[in-house]
């Protein structure tokens, strides 16, 4: 299926599932498996974002594993009965997204290529990547918009809104900078090296 229209299903689904989501009144116990599941999830978004994506043979083989990873993470988010791991099954979703766009907006290009040449290869990257980034992106604004319905204001609604704001260039708040500082020394749940260490998601990710 095509990538597009693969993301196409995929954000249509998510709108489904989490308008659909409510509370549960499972105890403990449900809450510990979620638990485990969303540190055994966190295991695999961590070697996800470590992947090299060096060369454009690599692109497909991570565009394959990131599906793989969303599977797991909407199966996590239709399952999980506490708001705040619902909220972050979101997040990384959007992130897992976010992050492999980046990467490949910075690929970098083929030994020997003519510098006019360069500028096509740029244009192909970013048809690859532009797919992802708007369901990344769409994905954030899910986050905020689920934070403000059920009333969450917590850490991944912010990260979530920090995204937002340096996707689209706004100028920062002191307590912008304060949630930047605070995530990038953060270390459970942090959040990818390619979306905060550059100030800059997105299009403003690629290479300089």
């Amino acid at each position: 299926m095509h990538l597009v229209l693969r993301l196409g299903l995929l954000s249509a689904l998510l709108v489904a599932l989490t308008g659909g989501v409510v509370g549960c009144a499972h105890g403990p116990p449900q809450q510990q498996r979620d638990a485990r599941r969303l540190r055994a999830l966190e295991r695999s978004f961590h070697e996800f974002v470590s992947v090299q994506v060096a060369a454009d043979d690599d692109i497909e083989p991570a565009i394959a594993r990131l599906e793989s990873l969303r599977f797991e993470y909407l199966d996590a988010l239709t399952t999980s009965v506490e708001e705040r791991d619902r909220l972050l099954a979101l997040l990384r979703l959007a992130e897992a997204h976010l992050d492999l766009s980046a990467r490949i907006r910075r690929v970098a290009y083929p030994v020997g290529v003519a510098d006019d040449a360069r500028s096509g290869f740029d244009a192909s990257l970013s048809a690859r990547a532009l797919p992802l980034e708007a369901t990344g992106l769409s994905l954030l604004g899910q986050v905020v918009q689920r934070g403000d319905d059920v009333g969450v204001d917590g850490r991944f609604v912010k990260r979530a809104r920090l995204y937002l704001r340096l996707h689209t260039e706004a100028r920062l708040t002191p307590d912008d900078l304060d949630i930047l500082r605070t995530e990038l020394v953060a270390v459970t749940w942090p959040a990818p090296r390619t979306l905060l260490d550059t100030g800059r998601i997105g299009q403003r990710a690629a290479r300089r």
